[in-house]
């Protein structure tokens, strides 16, 4: 089964917030998970909007 994450989850995992809950949900389905265009548009759009833009888009 494959799983399409939306924005929200993507932002706390990278934040670590809720990191036991989410990121665990995460490396359980490494091979199962995929990001929509609209997801990955909105994460680059904060990553360049951020104050720290070099490791937001790392």
């Amino acid at each position: 089964m494959k799983y399409l994450l939306d924005t929200n989850a993507c932002v706390a995992h990278l934040r670590g917030k809720n990191a036991g809950s989410i990121t665990s949900r995460l490396l359980a389905r490494t091979g199962d998970i995929t990001l929509c265009s609209v997801v990955k548009a909105e994460l680059l759009y904060g990553a360049e909007r951020s104050a720290n833009y070099i490791r937001n888009h790392a």
